[in-house]
């Protein structure tokens, strides 16, 4: 059986590493954690009205669900979808929309799990990703404000 984690095509090693929101650093470090994020904020704002002292590093966290992984199998050549179960001693692998029906997803699990095995075996994936899924055509939802000024929305899919 082949260990995924060693197809995994990330930073630092292949391993997938969580980010953590700047405000999860109070509840995870107590009052050092909420300095830490402060001073990070402070430190950012400084540099983006470019009076930085030093070097300042970002990343950008987009959240979605479900977390999907995607790539070619290394035992067989084929396509698959997966959810973080591909780490599982026996991975569980979606290389048809059958398989996905047959593991028992349903509602919208089993619509996106489909869309993105249709989808994403178009793109040429080389390796094995792993990423959020953040809306499908089925999440679009019509918004009206009433209101005066220029707003911006985006409702990313938060409802898994």
């Amino acid at each position: 059986m082949i260990d995924f984690s060693n197809f995994l095509a990330e930073d630092k090693g292949g391993k997938n590493l969580h980010l953590e929101h700047i405000e999860d650093e109070i509840l995870n470090f107590g009052v050092p954690g909420g300095r830490a994020a402060i001073n990070f904020m402070r430190s950012l704002r400084d540099m983006l009205a470019g009076e930085a002292r030093s070097s300042v590093n970002m990343t950008v966290k987009w959240d979605g669900a479900p977390a999907i992984f995607a790539g070619v199998d290394p035992e067989d050549s084929k396509f698959f979808v997966a959810k973080k179960s591909v780490f599982n001693a026996t991975p569980k692998l979606y290389k048809t929309a059958k398989e996905i029906d047959d593991d028992g997803l349903s509602g919208a699990l089993n619509t996106k799990f489909k869309i993105a095995l249709a989808e994403f075996s178009k793109l040429g994936i080389t390796g094995v990703l792993q990423g959020d899924l953040m809306f499908t055509s089925e999440d679009k939802d019509e918004v009206t404000f009433a209101v005066s000024a220029e707003v911006i929305v985006a409702l990313p899919d938060t409802s898994l």
